[in-house]
């Protein structure tokens, strides 16, 4: 989800935390060069690529970019079309799945697969190591799945779903939730050489993407304040009309809240000025002077 904070809500762009742990767990798998492949479509729930049959290239700003997974944005089969879905389906298990935080990062991290170089030139589904699928049903067992009726599939709960259970509920170990999930699992102990999404090999590219640490402090830029007001504009875009009525309905009461706070600061400060005033009044011309001035200045107060 960036240095914005309406997406750090939702989303984390890159948890860098997390892949720490994955690594020293993940297979070392041989890592494929995906520059000598050109991108397949997934096909499943996943939306066609727009760069069928061309080599993953480099995905830079404006109406291509990406809305999540810009982990993988220097070279990726993915445009929006493959990421505002994963975008929406992070959002909701952070809105209504009640998600923890392991579980939205290695969930976002599972639903990016599909914009890795290496899974985009390969065919079928997203291949998932089930050493990672383990790691993410375990971290989100506890969050609230629904089934979609047109792909027969499960994914994080929405706002329309009427039925919603947990993912201890709807399967039992990694490997089945990652196949309800639409993606395909390759077992712990296969010796094939291409790898699978989840080892080490595979998860290499977001850690160089990590952004370095400066020590110096910066002030947010103008750049930076329009590529936050985009991922707003980003984010209410892909929202349903009853959460866009909804958030217009929050921001209106939000108005009526300060206006009325606004109001009620206002009346306090002129009554503390008017105190000051009186104050000031008893000290210039002692007690008995002080009670008429301060009586005339109270009334030219009230007349402005």
């Amino acid at each position: 989800m960036g240095r914005c904070l309406t997406k750090r809500v939702f989303l984390i762009q890159s948890p860098i935390l997390f892949l720490h742990l994955l690594l020293s767990f993940s297979s070392g798998a041989v890592k494929r060069d995906s520059s000598k492949g050109v991108c397949v479509s997934k096909g499943g729930r996943f939306a066609p690529y727009e760069s069928e049959g061309k080599p993953p290239k480099s995905v830079g700003r404006g109406s291509k970019d990406l809305t999540l997974c810009g982990m993988f944005s220097k070279r990726t089969c993915c445009s929006p079309a493959q990421t505002n879905p994963a975008f929406v389906a992070v959002r909701n298990l952070a809105t209504f799945g009640e998600a923890s935080q392991d579980c939205l990062h290695l969930f976002e991290l599972l639903e990016c697969s599909i914009c890795n170089p290496n899974v985009g030139i390969q065919p079928g589904p997203p291949r998932i190591c089930a050493s990672f699928c383990d790691k993410v049903f375990e971290a989100c067992k506890d969050a609230y799945f629904a089934s979609n009726a047109l792909t027969q599939m499960i994914g994080p709960c929405g706002g329309n779903d009427i039925i919603c259970v947990k993912t201890s509920n709807w399967e039992s170990n990694g490997t089945s939730f990652c196949e309800a999930a639409g993606f395909s699992v390759q077992p712990n102990d296969d010796s094939r050489k291409e790898p699978c999404y989840g080892s080490k090999a595979s998860l290499e590219s977001v850690v160089e993407s990590r952004p370095r640490v400066s020590k110096k402090k910066k002030t947010p830029s103008k750049t930076e304040t329009l590529s936050c007001f985009k991922d707003l504009l980003q984010w209410v875009r892909v929202m349903t009309t009853i959460q866009k009525i909804s958030l217009g309905v929050a921001f209106l009461v939000a108005g009526m809240f300060l206006i009325r706070c606004h109001r009620q600061w206002n009346n306090r400060s002129q009554k503390q000025r008017l105190a000051a005033i009186q104050r000031a009044a008893r000290r210039l011309g002692g007690e008995a002077n002080g009670n008429s001035y301060s009586a005339a200045i109270n009334r030219r107060v009230v007349q402005s």
